[in-house]
């Protein structure tokens, strides 16, 4: 198994995982970036702030995905 890191990106915050977690595929660490990018999306909601963010998933060589997501008030 592969381990994967995800880090967060906000504004000019950014929350590096230095564990990371072991994943059986590239599809398996999609799925749950996909899913932690959801759940940022819904406490930037909840907290009613605008910005963008990103998760950058990377192995143990380099960047492999990125998610990410713009939250924007109208």
């Amino acid at each position: 198994m592969t381990r994967y890191h995800f880090d967060y990106h906000e504004a000019e915050l950014v929350t590096v995982d230095r564990a990371g977690e072991e994943f059986e595929s590239i599809d398996a660490a999609r799925k749950m970036a996909t899913i932690a990018l959801g759940e940022a999306v819904r406490d930037f909601t909840f907290a009613g702030r605008p910005g963008r963010i990103a998760i950058l998933v990377r192995d143990d060589i380099g960047p492999v995905l990125s998610v990410s997501a713009a939250i924007e008030q109208t």
